[in-house]
């Protein structure tokens, strides 16, 4: 557990096991997985990181939210900690951030796994994309992990919402020769009841070069299918695929 000056924030990180390095990267309004830690720390070293405003590490108010600029956090998190590529296992919006690391950083990405995320914004669900155009800040109920993590106190929660809200209803934006420019072997899950529409999941795995899709049945946002991922994750090391 420890802290790292990123790009000037004050980013909190931990590193569990041994093995090849494995970042794993939360949600949006997110915090660090002590569940998912536990399966892929037995055979990677993982690192698990918390992006501005998210967890223990402070929000920086003047700074924007954009999937690019903690796509770039995370890379540079990566030099410092002498880490020259990584698979990347990505939730949500870490997934998305993760997609962004395989474009603009194709050497740094070795594996790519992401649940829940999304190409651009017309991947959503009517009803979710209607949610993110609509919700108001204030009527949000504080997070409890929020509230127990968050150095900036529960009442920042409504300002860290509104500000998260903007990168929500424009991005990610994507282009169809971003994805064609993905080398790493990328393996994208989604529920059938996931806020991401399944027939987009199944255009990002036909985009994608070396792309595997895994459509999980009776499963909403971010379902994680372990020991699919992690039987990717293995292949994708050791050249079986």
């Amino acid at each position: 557990m420890a802290y790292a000056a990123v790009n000037g924030l004050k980013m909190y990180y931990e590193v569990h096991g041994d093995g090849p390095p494995l970042f794993l990267l939360h949600g949006g309004t997110g915090s660090i997985s002590t569940t998912w830690i536990p399966y892929f720390s037995a055979q990677f070293q993982v690192i698990a990181l918390e992006q501005m405003g998210h967890g223990r590490t402070a929000d920086l108010p003047n700074r924007p939210f954009h999937y690019h600029d903690m796509a770039e956090d995370t890379v540079e998190l990566m030099r410092q900690l002498g880490i020259g590529s990584a698979a990347v296992v990505g939730y949500s919006d870490g997934g998305i951030i993760g997609l962004d690391m395989a474009i603009h950083h194709p050497e740094r990405v070795t594996k790519l796994a992401v649940t829940g995320a999304n190409a651009h914004t017309d991947g959503y669900t009517a009803e979710n994309l209607d949610w993110v155009n609509t919700f108001d800040p204030d009527d949000q109920p504080v997070a409890d992990a929020y509230s127990r993590l968050s150095p900036d106190g529960a009442d920042h929660w409504p300002i860290f919402l509104g500000r998260l809200k903007p990168m929500w209803m424009a991005e990610p934006s994507f282009t169809r020769e971003e994805l064609q420019s993905i080398s790493a072997p990328t393996l994208i899950v989604i529920g059938d009841g996931d806020i991401v529409m399944p027939e987009h999941a199944v255009e990002m795995f036909r985009t994608i070069p070396d792309a595997q899709l895994c459509v999980v049945p009776h499963a909403g946002h971010g379902v994680l299918p372990k020991e699919t991922i992690l039987t990717f994750l293995q292949e994708a090391a050791t050249g079986d695929e």
